[in-house]
């Protein structure tokens, strides 16, 4: 069985003071986070990307086994819509690089817009854009992305299919890469992400997380529903399900 990895979509969050960190004492939530969960989906590229020396400061300020996902720019997937994006990228692959050096970094996570129907040339143009070595995980969002011609493009170039827990799409166990990822954003109304999953829940997606771990090397999972810190406790009560071992640190999810 293939090892698993679970954690969050982001980590800073005022509303997670007093559920997550401390109320006091708490100045670096990422080195915070770190005692938690073993890997962190970083959310903030999406809407804006830093400049690397941030990234270079994540790398120092968690433990040599920490792993680290990022969000494509949105720049790249809704405004550009995956047409001449090479400099979008370069930028990207800047900020990427300081994690990709110290073997920090696991996947680039391409969530697409859901206005973007599936256009096969202009899908295979771009995943052709980027480097061979990048781990790349997509996100479908619109309906037309569900057909096996989309699945075969991941195939072919080594990228993992997205296994979201959302309201629109079902969740498909499939497998196009060595690696899983999968991603709760949970089923509020009339925000997703303003959602807490039961222990019901939690305890039918751990066989789920376990079949996808037979199958590939590793599994990255995240909770996104970040609302009153649930995606952490969330995340925490599948990781005890799966029996996974927490970080050796003193933090701990108050």
């Amino acid at each position: 069985m293939g090892d698993i990895r679970l954690g969050t979509s982001g980590w800073d969050y005022p509303e997670w003071v007093g559920r997550v960190y401390p109320k006091h004492g708490t100045s670096d939530r990422l080195r915070y986070y770190a005692g938690l969960f073993p890997i962190v989906e970083v959310n903030s590229t999406f809407y804006r990307l830093p400049p690397p020396a941030v990234a270079e400061s994540w790398v120092r300020r968690t433990p040599p086994s920490f792993r680290f996902a990022a969000k494509f720019p949105q720049t790249i997937t809704h405004d550009l819509r995956l047409v001449g994006t090479d400099e979008e990228v370069r930028r990207f692959l800047a900020v990427l690089d300081p994690m990709r050096r110290a073997g920090k970094f696991v996947a680039a996570l391409l969530q697409l817009p859901p206005s973007l129907p599936f256009e096969p040339a202009t899908v295979r143009a771009f995943y052709a854009s980027l480097p061979r070595d990048l781990p790349v995980a997509v996100e479908f969002r619109e309906r037309s992305w569900v057909v096996p011609a989309s699945f075969e493009l991941l195939r072919e170039f080594g990228f993992a299919y997205v296994v979201a827990d959302e309201p629109h799409l079902p969740a498909q166990l499939e497998v196009t890469a060595p690696f899983a990822y999968v991603r709760w954003h949970g089923h509020g109304a009339p925000l997703w992400y303003d959602y807490t999953y039961t222990p019901s829940q939690l305890e039918a997606w751990a066989p789920q997380v376990r079949t996808l771990a037979e199958k590939v090397d590793v599994v990255y999972g995240f909770f996104n529903n970040h609302f009153r810190g649930d995606a952490a406790v969330n995340a925490r009560s599948l990781s005890e399900l799966l029996g996974l071992s927490r970080p050796a640190s003193r933090s701990r999810l108050d």
